[in-house]
């Protein structure tokens, strides 16, 4: 065993997307116990939506926090995991790379999609389907031999449906169609109105170009489609209904392309189907109408622990092959 195996190792995990950016400093014990030792949050860090600067700056802020009084370049971690919306690209990953180099926090770092850390913290075997729904929608499945796919996740000027933003988008089409006559009335109206603190329903651009990230205020809104669809308004409960019917799509697809033909383990993050249960219900009883079916269905509220997993489990296969 290596000398990182006979003692407690330091592991930083990130989550990020694009609302926000959770980041976890951990201690891992010789028998794979941990414990959790700092916390940090910044802004957004999805590169390709919101920028190299933000991003960056987000990343600092969080990682920062988490490690404050820990970590200094005498003292690094053994490896950072940094689960991060549109972090397949490699010009983004370079980016990545040089920050952390930058930074001197780590031994070694691995770059992964957000959606790895779900499956990773959210099904039994690391086998199964992770589905993440926030600002926007991704969903990765690997099976029991280990093959992985991912489907959606191709941002939100073609893709991201079901997602927060898709909530979002639709719910204020709707609302700008009822304003020109041109579809029904909605309490979506007055429910945007209030969310926005506007009187008029032609000021909402306004507001949100003034927000800057436009995708993410749009995305925020969410909640006010999923309530007005509980409070009965039937233009935001078709909305939902559709929007929900497109994640059954995302998940379908992936088991499909992988073969599946029994139950499968289901991971869930992202704040839009974790905080609202009618829409993850909806979401649940849509694919347990067609096989296969998802069982166990896990939400996992902190993706960023998937992260310390996948840490913990690159340092113990180090470890094994005297790496």
């Amino acid at each position: 065993m290596t000398e990182t195996g006979s003692r407690n190792r330091l592991i930083i995990g990130v989550d990020g997307g694009g609302t926000k950016t959770d980041a976890v400093l951990a201690a891992v014990d010789g028998d794979g116990a941990i414990t959790i030792l700092g916390r940090g949050r910044g802004g957004p860090s999805n590169m390709r939506l919101c920028g190299k600067e933000e991003t960056l700056a987000s990343l600092d802020a969080a990682v920062r926090a988490a490690t404050a009084g820990h970590l200094d370049p005498e003292h690094q971690a053994d490896i950072a995991v940094l689960g991060l919306a549109g972090s397949e690209f490699s010009d983004v990953q370079a980016e990545i790379h040089r920050w952390v180099d930058d930074c001197g926090l780590c031994r070694q770092v691995r770059i992964v999609n957000d959606a790895d850390p779900v499956l990773a913290a959210g099904t039994p075997e690391r086998w199964g389907v992770a589905l993440v729904v926030g600002t926007g929608s991704i969903a990765i499945g690997v099976d029991q031999s280990g093959r992985r796919l991912a489907r959606g996740g191709w941002g939100h000027w073609y893709g991201d449906r079901g997602s927060g933003y898709d909530l979002g988008c639709r719910a204020l089409g709707a609302v700008s169609e009822a304003e020109d006559g041109m579809g029904p009335e909605t309490g979506l109206t007055a429910r945007m109105l209030e969310h926005f603190g506007l009187e008029n329903p032609r000021l909402i651009i306004q507001k949100l170009y003034a927000a800057g990230n436009v995708r993410a205020r749009i995305a925020a809104t969410a909640p006010v489609v999923l309530e007005a669809a509980d409070a009965g308004d039937i233009v935001a409960w078709r909305i939902v209904k559709d929007c929900a019917g497109e994640l059954v799509r995302l998940v379908s697809a992936v088991t499909c392309d992988l073969g599946f033909e029994s139950d499968y383990p289901l991971a869930l993050a992202g704040g839009v189907i974790c905080r609202h249960e009618g829409y993850r219900s909806r979401l649940e009883a849509g694919l347990r109408a067609i096989d296969p079916r998802p069982s166990p269905v896990t939400p996992v509220p902190e993706p960023v622990l998937g992260c310390i997993r996948i840490g913990r489990d690159c340092l113990d296969n180090l470890d094994k092959s005297g790496g």
